[in-house]
């Protein structure tokens, strides 16, 4: 199984290259800047917001627990403790297939 920390890398590095990301149907998020702990995203109906790679490792983690994670909505990430910044979350999880975060 591959190391959470590789996933985050290449979520990020994926985000970062694009510049945006959006599941069809829902809000785009745009790459505003990196830190070395949080990246911080432009929301389309909103603020500025930084998401701590931290968050960002618990939201794999959730999907490698739960797979309907991926394809129920932002929304599922509430059951696994993540709170207010569930929608950003969930795109960026979308950078990559169901397959490539469970690996």
């Amino acid at each position: 199984m591959t190391v959470t920390k590789d996933i985050t890398s290449k979520i990020l590095t994926r985000f970062g290259r694009q510049g945006y990301t959006q599941v069809p149907g829902y809000n785009e998020f745009g790459f505003v800047s990196q830190s070395d702990t949080y990246v911080v995203i432009s929301r389309e109906n909103g603020r500025d917001t930084k998401i701590p790679f931290v968050k960002l490792a618990e939201a794999i983690e959730a999907v490698r627990k739960d797979s309907k994670v991926y394809s129920e909505g932002p929304s599922r990430l509430r059951k696994h403790g993540l709170t207010h910044i569930t929608s950003p979350l969930w795109a960026l999880l979308h950078l990559l297939t169901l397959e490539e975060l469970r690996a």
